[in-house]
């Protein structure tokens, strides 16, 4: 019983990920985990970054910039998901 629990949380996450606004772009969403879409958003963070203010990434706080970028972005994500399900 629990497997099958599991299984539906599994696709349900997937169909909100797919519904999500920074995730809208992610080709093949159903076959990528959480972790490896959090990467490719922190990969997008840093490159956009080291575009808009270059030698960035050799200042001390970088990587807490980094953090902070992907961190609001998710928040606002987050946020955008919950006035959906509201709205539903």
């Amino acid at each position: 019983m629990l497997e099958k629990s599991n299984k539906t949380d599994n696709k349900e996450m997937n169909k909100n990920a797919a519904k999500s606004p920074y995730m809208s772009d992610v080709n093949g969403i159903e076959r990528m985990s959480f972790h490896e879409m959090e990467a490719k958003l922190e990969r997008e963070v840093i490159s956009q970054l080291k575009s808009e203010f270059p030698g960035i990434e050799n200042s001390k706080s970088f990587r807490l910039l980094v953090d902070a970028v992907v961190n609001n972005i998710k928040n606002k994500d987050l946020e955008i998901s919950e006035k959906r399900e509201i709205n539903s």
